[in-house]
């Protein structure tokens, strides 16, 4: 289970333009990847920042797992794709 402390980061122009696209459809609502991914999110949502690269809308999420290492995940918010992970 993910607990979360924060919600979308840093380009505050593109976070709030997250909220407007999610009613288009044009990405998918944060809540919906959370859940798809539950099993592979485990641990504690340190930080949730939206980034636009190659025309992409990507989810960047910090992850603090149990064994107390951090993890860089990043999602495309349009398809719901596992892009990348990596120790933060």
């Amino acid at each position: 289970m993910i607990s979360s402390t924060s919600c979308y980061g840093h380009d505050d122009d593109l976070s709030s333009k997250v909220v407007e696209w999610v009613k288009e459809g044009k990405v998918l609502p944060l809540d919906t990847i959370l859940q798809r991914y539950e099993s592979r999110l485990k641990g504690r949502l340190l930080d949730v920042e939206v980034e636009k690269k190659h025309d992409r809308i990507i989810y960047e999420l910090e992850i603090l797992r149990d064994n107390g290492i951090v993890y860089e995940i990043k999602i495309d918010a349009k398809t719901g794709e596992w892009l990348k992970e990596k120790v933060d």
